[in-house]
């Protein structure tokens, strides 16, 4: 059950990485903000596709787990 449950959020916080991750896209595209303010979405953006990453990892250790 544990297990489920740490598979179930994994995948709900990687749904919300990838919609954060695409509206940062949609702003830097748009190039309607200063520098400064696109400088920090794509640091924002980076962290985000790291965080998606290791959620990736984890989430296939455990599917290695249950096999």
């Amino acid at each position: 059950m544990e297990k489920s449950i740490s598979k179930l959020r994994i995948a709900e916080r990687k749904k919300v990485i990838v919609k954060r991750i695409e509206k940062l896209e949609q702003f830097i595209l748009e190039g309607n903000t200063n520098s400064l303010a696109r400088k920090a979405f794509e640091i924002n953006l980076r962290h985000l596709r790291e965080e998606h990453k290791e959620l990736e990892i984890l989430e296939r250790r455990l599917l290695n787990e249950e096999a």
